[in-house]
């Protein structure tokens, strides 16, 4: 294979597909990989395929997905902010790689590296963290290696967790007045409290709680030496 995929890295970037165009042409096992992946972002999503694999099928009857039942055909990616292209026939690749980069659209033509201008990588999710890991197609063995030593790492407590750190900062946000600067001490304090500890250990915990335990204290602090 040509070195020549690997030369360049690609731009990390994550990408706010709510409510956003998205097209995959095929509806087999990898297609349906995709679209379940692709629902859980809040994609609109437009399946064209002939025919398609019985999760594809509910989809398309319980609304989540639209499923247009026939080949792909020129223009039916007008409008798509990225496209995949699922279907494994060189013919079908071509054309829909070709439209897809006429229209400035991403496109990710699967196992095709060289018809595929960004790339999906491996991916760790706990709540609001995500970590994506790639090697540009150089070694996907070794990206799901990591993938999986970092699953270990950040066990499922970190969903509860990230979560409970945002409520706790949008309650800083709307009763701490200043910018985000006056109010780093704060979130440090937060990142630096024994919350994901408390969690690991079994407790329950709600972001007004730790909110008084940890933010009301050094407030009425910092309210004292003001005043000495």
């Amino acid at each position: 294979m040509s070195q020549e995929i690997y030369s360049t890295p690609k731009y990390p970037l994550f990408l706010d597909l709510m409510d956003r165009e998205v097209v995959v042409v095929g509806a087999g096992k990898v297609a349906e990989r995709k679209i379940a992946t692709l629902l859980e972002y809040g994609a609109n999503i437009m399946v064209i395929a002939p025919v398609a694999t019985k999760a594809i099928e509910d989809w398309d009857k319980s609304g989540e997905i639209l499923w247009v039942k026939r080949p792909y055909q020129e223009n039916d990616l007008a409008g798509a902010c990225m496209v995949i292209c699922a279907v494994g026939i060189p013919s079908v690749n071509e054309d829909v790689f070709n439209e897809a980069t006429a229209n400035n659209t991403l496109i990710n033509v699967v196992d095709v590296p060289r018809m595929c201008n960004f790339i999906v990588p491996s991916v760790v999710r706990r709540g609001p963290l995500q970590i994506a890991i790639s090697t540009s197609g150089a070694a996907p063995t070794v990206a799901k290696q990591i993938r999986h030593d970092l699953e270990e790492r950040y066990p499922d407590v970190w969903t509860d967790y990230m979560l409970l750190l945002g409520q706790i900062r949008s309650l800083v946000m709307a009763n701490v007045p200043g910018s985000d600067m006056q109010r780093k001490p704060l979130f440090e304090a937060i990142s630096n409290s024994d919350i994901l500890e408390r969690l690991r250990a079994g407790e329950s915990l709600n972001a007004r709680d730790m909110y008084n335990d940890i933010v009301i204290p050094l407030l009425a602090s910092e309210a004292k030496g003001d005043t000495e």
